[in-house]
């Protein structure tokens, strides 16, 4: 198994960290229900599309001149699904692995800081686990462009032969790519290993233990 023991681990938030999909489809189906009268997921948009996509993109999609009103209804309403965030089992263990062998994880996300925050406090990682947060706030692009990754190398300081991507995406796989940096793809999150095959990820592993291992993090005994 390719080992990737680099200084910097840089990591995707949503079916990388957190299993937020039942929280975004929640908060999804209410805002369609309640502002649009309609159903959710829109057939306009592939499935494959809609989770990779932040909210304002989606909603300039169905409906371009209520971008800003669909917006702040989908911020207002995300709180009240946090009880359907749940976070990966072992992520946490291996998070604090890292930190505590002297590691710098990051985070790039193409979410928002607000509900990014928010899905980390429910997840019990706290922020102060992360060299650096980069969310869609920071950067005009979002991944798969490289623009993410690339203001977390320059924020650390750090070099792409320095950092390792993590994301369950092909979006992820893309945007480490094109930073120069291998990336680590997972098929426990929002896409299945024949989803990210195509895209050649350097590793492909099923489960936090095995991501683990890839990073070279030594899990506490309990959570192996």
């Amino acid at each position: 198994m390719t080992l990737f023991a680099r200084p910097f681990v840089f990591f995707d938030l949503d079916g990388t960290l957190v299993d937020t999909r039942a929280a975004v489809l929640e908060c999804y189906t209410r805002v369609y229900r309640e502002h649009l009268n309609a159903d959710f997921p829109p057939a306009s948009i592939p499935a494959g599309e809609v989770f990779a996509m932040r909210p304002a993109e989606l909603f300039a999609r169905v409906a371009p001149d209520r971008v800003a009103e669909l917006y702040e209804a989908y911020r207002v309403t995300y709180p009240s699904c946090i009880d359907k965030v749940s976070i990966f089992p072992r992520v946490a263990e291996m998070i604090g692995a890292l930190v505590e062998s002297g590691r710098k994880p990051g985070l790039v996300t193409n979410k928002g800081l607000e509900r990014t925050l928010i899905d980390l406090s429910v997840a019990g990682i706290p922020e102060s686990a992360f060299c650096t947060i980069v969310t869609a706030e920071d950067t005009r692009e979002r991944k798969p462009d490289p623009a993410p990754i690339l203001l977390a190398l320059e924020r650390t300081g750090a070099s792409p032969a320095d950092g390792v991507y993590v994301g369950d995406g092909p979006q992820d796989i893309l945007a480490a790519r094109a930073a120069g940096m291998p990336c680590v793809a997972l098929t426990y999150g929002f896409y299945a290993r024949e989803d990210l095959i195509p895209y050649a990820p350097d590793v492909l592993v099923d489960d936090a233990r095995d991501l683990a291992a890839v990073l070279g993090a030594d899990l506490p005994e309990a959570a192996r």
